[in-house]
């Protein structure tokens, strides 16, 4: 248990004092008071809030100010005053930035009044070795005996009750008085003196195993550990040093780090007209990649790695037919992925959610992509890492999944609040504040930090959430808004997202020269309409379809009638203009086709015996060859030779057997061996 009995009690007393408001803000930021079922008395409140799984996570939100401080006090331990703290930190008492920090630790009850002080020890959970301490006085001296804690506290001259408990917590008491420590040191030999300052300054290092920790014992004089300054550490000649005394000898010199302040952050000015202006083309581009890169996958199939993903050779075949470059390929795939608008198995298809997403509003598919972008499980615009070859596509790492979207938000989030309209950073200048904001989630980025913060912001450049370096208005709406029924937020961030791409082309611009264009991205229903009867030339800007004999026969093969093809082009002609060349191009195309027919036939049975042939016909025996007469001497059967000539001979006909070019067909019995030995 890393806190004390005392530390306990102190916490139900500060919570039973706490008003109905101040619980419900406590409740705001320390969720697992919420948690069922929701305890309803102090001491519970209290058994959770000590929870050592919910310590952890509420540190892992706290910036790299309260991370610092909240390290040195538990260096201080129980007991702690502003002055002790201001003293490690080497900042003065009043400090605007330490008070602020103070009472935000104190907001989210990672601190409470104990004594003349406040409560600590139970963020030894966090830091069993706070500023490279070891284990606090109280913990080391309670594994001696009582009598050589008597022996130790005469040596000092500390008066203690009789108990074990009672010496401990005098001896305590007074190796955490700084200048008592320093006093007994003055007087030791100088080769002592030299040992223990150099201990004092070394970090310790623990490691544990079965339960039980090890490391950080050095060698201890006797005349240091008689007097408490260091403790035998249960075996050989070696011992460690308790945390008090450790801070006290690395002296008024020695400050613990604290960054009270956010890094600069350098800015310069954008003009608000280019950001909406690129915003704009980001988000039609987006939605542009999406119809082209889906309409190019439902169109054959895309075969994926075995070992997962999707290889090189097939993203670039995708690239090359979506008209897309590869950066922005990537990116939809990954989008389309992570919104379910595609299937990724042994191969990749589309979704039946693409066809809902098809008909969606293009605001409502910015938003509906923005939401996905949020939670997407990889960063495919990252740089890779030095050394790496190319990458697969929709390869995920459940390890990098929840690093990621916590990264996407901490981004927008950190943009939003530092840069104002009108100015811009880049993604280097970011890093630094994400490491400063948001320390917990930094760290667990380790070396993959830059590399995923600038695909980050590559990604929400890609899908208009910033442009040239600064929060676009769809961010800063996404970001205030709220979950409140009635949000007005919400209702102007889906009117932006509908301000920043056009609505989708219902007609094309059918030309002369066999081509078709529409400007902007084409609805679900022209796009499938031109597919079918056109070859795409272009997928981004104006998108582009040129008409051909080949295409229009491969929609006349798919079953679209003739008449039925030129009235739904009419339909979707821009201005009702219709091109006497495309007319020409699909009735001569109409006319062509068609005018040799192929049939499917299992074999095919011929005779210059025309009777006979009429007598197979009309055998009913024989129906299940579905005979048809192609020829006075040729009948059709639609099963395959081996079958038909069974069945002939079944029914009592004498048929022969024939190769395609005609010649004889010798059949043999199959003769039975066995194996030889």
């Amino acid at each position: 248990m890393p806190f004390s009995e005392a530390s306990r009690a102190a916490l139900i007393t500060h919570l039973t004092g706490l008003s109905v408001r101040q619980l419900a803000e406590l409740t705001a930021v320390r969720p697992e008071l919420t948690a069922a079922p929701a305890p309803r008395t102090p001491a519970k409140r209290a058994e959770r809030l000590l929870d050592s799984e919910a310590i952890e996570l509420t540190c892992s939100v706290l910036t790299l100010p309260g991370l610092q401080v909240a390290e040195a006090v538990a260096a201080l331990g129980d007991g702690w005053t502003m002055d002790r703290l201001a003293a490690l930190l080497g900042v003065p008492e009043n400090d605007a930035a330490l008070r602020t920090t103070v009472a935000h630790l104190s907001e989210r009850t990672l601190i409470w009044p104990i004594g003349g002080g406040f409560a600590a020890g139970h963020l030894d959970v966090m830091w069993p070795n706070p500023l490279g301490l070891g284990a606090g006085a109280a913990e080391m001296l309670n594994g001696l005996a009582t009598a050589q804690l008597r022996e130790m506290a005469q040596d000092l001259g500390v008066t203690a009750g009789r108990l074990k408990g009672d010496v401990v917590a005098a001896l305590t008491a007074w190796l955490s008085i700084p200048d008592n420590v320093r006093g007994v040191v003055e007087q030791a030999p100088a080769e002592v003196r030299r040992r223990l300052q150099d201990v004092a300054l070394e970090p310790v290092d623990l490691y544990t195993f079965n339960g039980f920790a090890y490391g950080g014992v050095v060698p201890a004089p006797p005349w240091a550990t008689q007097r408490g300054l260091m403790v035998q550490a249960g075996w050989g000649s070696g011992g460690r040093m308790p945390r008090e005394v450790a801070l006290a000898l690395r002296g008024a010199d020695y400050h613990a780090p604290f960054d009270g302040e956010a890094p600069a952050l350098p800015a310069v000015t954008v003009a608000a007209e280019a950001v909406a202006r690129d915003a704009a083309a980001a988000a039609t581009e987006t939605l542009a990649a999406v119809t082209a890169v889906l309409e190019t996958i439902s169109k054959a199939p895309v075969a994926t790695l075995k070992t997962g993903g999707l290889g090189v050779r097939e993203l670039r075949r995708i690239v090359k037919a979506a008209g897309h470059t590869e950066d922005r390929t990537r990116l939809t795939l990954e989008l389309a992925a992570a919104g379910g608008l595609i299937a990724v198995q042994d191969t990749v298809t589309v979704s039946e959610a693409y066809d809902d997403y098809a008909t969606m509003a293009p605001g409502g598919q910015v938003l509906d992509t923005v939401e996905t972008w949020l939670e997407m499980p990889a960063c495919p615009l990252a740089p890779g890492r030095p050394g790496d070859p190319a990458e697969r596509a929709i390869y995920w790492d459940a390890n990098e999944h929840a690093i990621l979207t916590a990264l996407r938000t901490a981004l927008l989030r950190t943009v939003v609040a530092t840069v104002p309209e009108g100015r811009a950073v880049t993604a280097d200048d970011m890093a630094a504040q994400i490491a400063w904001r948001f320390p917990a989630l930094a760290e667990a980025a380790g070396y993959d930090l830059g590399r995923f913060l600038t695909g980050i912001w590559r990604e929400a450049h890609a899908i208009g959430l910033l442009a040239h370096g600064t929060p676009t208005v769809l961010c800063r709406l996404l970001l205030a808004g709220s979950d409140e029924p009635g949000d007005e937020t919400a209702t102007a961030l889906r009117a932006q997202a509908d301000a920043m791409v056009p609505a989708t082309r219902a007609t094309a611009l059918l030309q002369n020269d066999l081509t078709a264009v529409a400007t902007g991205t084409p609805s679900a229903a022209l796009l499938a309409l031109l597919d079918s009867a056109a070859d795409p030339e272009s997928r981004s800007g104006a998108w582009t379809w040129r008409f051909s004999p080949a295409s229009v026969l491969r929609a006349v093969d798919a079953g679209i009638e003739g008449a039925d093809l030129l009235a739904r082009l009419r339909q979707v002609a821009e201005g009702g203009r219709f091109p006497q060349p495309l007319t020409y191009l699909i009735e001569d195309t109409v006319r062509r086709h068609g005018r040799v027919q192929v049939r499917p036939v299992g074999c095919c049975l011929c005779s210059d015996d025309e009777p006979l042939l009429t007598e197979i016909l009309h055998t009913k025996s024989l129906r299940a060859l579905a005979l048809n007469r192609l020829a006075p001497t040729v009948l059709a059967s639609a099963k395959p030779q081996a079958e038909t000539l069974t069945a002939l001979r079944a029914a009592g006909f004498a048929p022969a057997g024939v190769r395609a070019d005609g010649t004889p067909a010798i059949e043999r019995l199959p003769r039975h061996r066995a194996p030889s030995r």
